[in-house]
Formats: C-alpha cells, sequence, structure tokens
C-alpha cells in the first residue's frame, strides 16, 4: 500500500490517514491469538467478514500497515488486554490513544481543535475544513474530510447534522489510565516522572480534560496498591509503579 506524505515536521513524516476502519480493528483485535497475526496482511484479512476477497486483501493491508507503526512491547500488550477484554470496552479505549499516536494528523487535530472545547459543544464541519487548510499547506478537499471520518469513528465526536457534530466526552477512565500508563511507559516496574505524562498527549487522547484528574487517579491507585507511590521527590511528583505488565493483566478488571 502507498503512503501519502503530505507534510513533515523534523523527523516525523506526516502520512495521509487511512481509512479509520474501526469496527474491523476491534474485531482482529478481539480474533487475533498473537501479536505477529497483526504484522501480517493475509492473517488479518482472513479474520475479516467481508465477502469480497478483494476487499478483505485491502483492508488487511491497510490494517497490517497501521499496527506496524507500533512496537512490538506495545503491540504485543494490546494483544494481552484483548484476550481478557471480553467486551473490547478497554480495548477501544486503549485503540483510541494508539490510533491518535499512529495517525499523526488525527492525533494533532484532535489536540488542536477537539480536546479544547467542552463536551456537548457544537463543531462545525467548516472549522475542520479551515483548521485543515491553516494547518496543513498541502490541504485538499480529501484530507478535511478523512480527519472528521476519523474523528467520528473515533468517538471524539457525534454528527448533530450535515453541517455539525457534537463534541464527545468520556467516563470511567481510571483502570484504562492505569493500564495504558502501563502500557506505554512502564510494562516493569519503574518511576516515572509526572511532567514526562503530562508532556505526552496520551491522557488526552483518553479522555481526560485536566491533568489534575490524573494526579486523583494515581493517589486512588497507591491507596488500593495498583501502584507503589505518588510522591513528591526532590521538588518532582512522580509515580513508581509495582507490576510487570503481565501480572498487572492478570489483577486488572474487565467487562465481562
Amino acid at each position: 500500500m502507498t503512503e501519502r506524505v503530505i507534510g513533515s515536521t523534523g523527523k516525523d513524516k506526516l502520512f495521509f490517514p487511512q481509512e479509520p476502519l474501526w469496527k474491523e480493528t476491534l474485531a482482529v483485535l478481539s480474533k487475533a491469538k498473537t501479536s505477529d497475526n497483526l504484522a501480517k496482511a493475509k492473517e488479518l484479512a482472513n479474520l475479516l467478514h467481508f465477502n469480497s476477497e478483494v476487499t478483505r486483501a485491502r483492508y488487511g493491508r491497510a490494517l497490517a500497515t497501521r499496527f506496524a507503526r507500533l512496537d512490538e512491547h506495545i503491540l504485543s500488550g494490546l494483544c494481552d488486554i484483548a484476550k481478557k477484554d471480553q467486551k473490547l470496552t478497554t480495548v477501544e479505549k486503549i485503540w483510541r490513544i494508539l490510533f491518535c499516536m499512529i495517525e499523526p494528523l488525527v492525533g494533532r487535530t484532535y489536540v488542536d481543535l477537539i480536546w479544547p472545547r467542552e463536551p456537548g459543544s457544537l463543531i462545525e464541519r467548516n472549522d475542520i475544513k479551515s483548521y485543515t487548510e491553516t494547518a496543513y499547506s498541502q490541504f485538499g478537499k480529501k484530507l478535511s474530510q478523512r480527519l472528521a471520518s476519523c474523528l467520528q469513528f473515533a468517538g471524539y465526536l457525534v454528527p448533530q447534522n450535515k453541517n455539525s457534530y457534537y463534541v464527545s466526552g468520556f467516563g470511567e477512565l481510571d483502570n484504562t489510565l492505569i493500564i495504558s500508563t502501563h502500557l506505554l511507559f512502564a510494562q516493569s516496574p519503574q518511576t516515572i516522572r509526572l511532567s514526562d505524562l503530562e508532556a505526552s498527549h496520551y491522557w488526552k487522547y483518553l479522555g481526560f480534560r485536566k491533568f489534575d484528574f490524573l494526579r486523583v487517579v494515581f493517589r486512588n491507585a497507591e491507596s488500593q496498591g495498583l501502584i507503589m507511590r505518588y510522591a513528591v521527590a526532590d521538588h518532582l511528583e512522580q509515580i513508581t509503579t509495582k507490576f510487570a505488565w503481565k501480572e498487572l493483566i492478570e489483577m486488572m478488571e474487565f467487562e465481562k
């Protein structure tokens, strides 16, 4: 599959976002036995439900290309979650984070344009078009449409009418924050500075409105024994994790 480069920032190439393929992604995550299956287009194609062999092959290639942008330990961890999370509620929340990371134009548009707005507020399609035209020199109508589609399928936007969307809000994020923090930053016990977490957009992608909410979750996680400690040491605010990745996943509760 040929990916269109539409710009770059430093060393990071910005590719035109692929189709969201949201339901298809969740479907293959629920069926894949190992992360190795997610790297092989043909195996992914066999996990898809479409009658057309051509469609399955095309989507299989697209999904494999997207999964290949993730580090192996993150992709493997995502599979571990999918095996435990039968209803895929946590998987979908985690995938929302990863999707924005590996489709950087979607992530940047969300952080710049959607996240600052209050849940329930309206955003016009023309706002997305204007932002895209301003932010990316190689603007085209298809880019604006694709960004809107990705943001909608990811759950950030809900159509209100043909010209506008509602901005979504998310709840029940505490457990997913603990899991995603371990997945991305600490798959073995270690100390993490909260300033490093705040500098990452992962908590915004997850749906938190303020970083102070993370402090509350981490304090509660300490009292519940999910992390070793939350502390301020040498003027640095930090958490120290307690469990290796596999141990954490075994002890976390998922919807049955």
